[in-house]
């Protein structure tokens, strides 16, 4: 049986670690770059698509659609085959559409920007899956634009958590964030404490 934990846990923590200034220019702050931005080994990308899997099981059983927001969250479409549930991809193109659902995305140190969802259908009950929810703002933008468009949200899961986002978004919108795994930084070095469930 595979242990995704360990696989995790091994690739996350020789993860490098950069620094970028905050929108005013001020400060800087830390950044992780996690797997999905540098190399993904397929022995990680089997035990994420694992291990993600068996966390939202019960969401998975609920849903009928995935909900990607664009870009790193879209290397988690094997969920949805997986699962055999629609993929749905929410992508940074206006597709200038009288129907398309518009994001308007808030992120912590990088300001705001739009994203668009042209793919949902009356009655899906999409599960939305990102890479991480480390300010919850993404994750606010997009339940809270379904929910205005009339859509029931079955639920959110994301790869990693880092900061105070889940507690943000469980504030803000009342949806619990279920994530497969804390990330911290001890020492300017990326530490995985805790997985789901421990």
């Amino acid at each position: 049986m595979l242990d995704y934990k360990q696989i995790i846990k091994r690739e996350t923590e020789r993860c490098r670690v950069t620094t970028f200034p905050t929108e005013d220019g001020k400060s800087t702050y830390p950044y992780v770059i996690l797997p999905y931005e540098s190399r993904m080994t397929a022995e990680f990308q089997e035990a994420v698509i694992t291990g993600v899997t068996d966390m939202l099981k019960e969401e998975l059983k609920a849903t009928n659609s995935i909900l990607l927001p664009e870009a790193k969250a879209f290397l988690l479409s094997p969920v949805a085959r997986e699962a055999r549930k629609d993929l749905v991809l929410v992508r940074k193109r206006d597709y200038r559409l009288p129907d398309q659902i518009v994001v308007q995305q808030e992120k912590a140190y990088k300001g705001r920007s739009l994203m668009y969802c042209v793919g949902l259908e009356k009655g899906d009950y999409p599960l939305i899956l990102d890479d991480i929810v480390s300010s919850g703002g993404t994750e606010i933008a997009m339940i809270q634009a379904l929910e205005a468009a009339g859509f029931r949200v079955a639920g959110v899961g994301t790869v990693y958590e880092r900061g105070e986002g889940r507690e943000v978004v469980k504030k803000q919108t009342g949806h619990d964030v279920k994530s497969l795994v804390r990330l911290e930084l001890v020492n300017d070095k990326p530490v995985v404490p805790r997985f789901y469930g421990e």
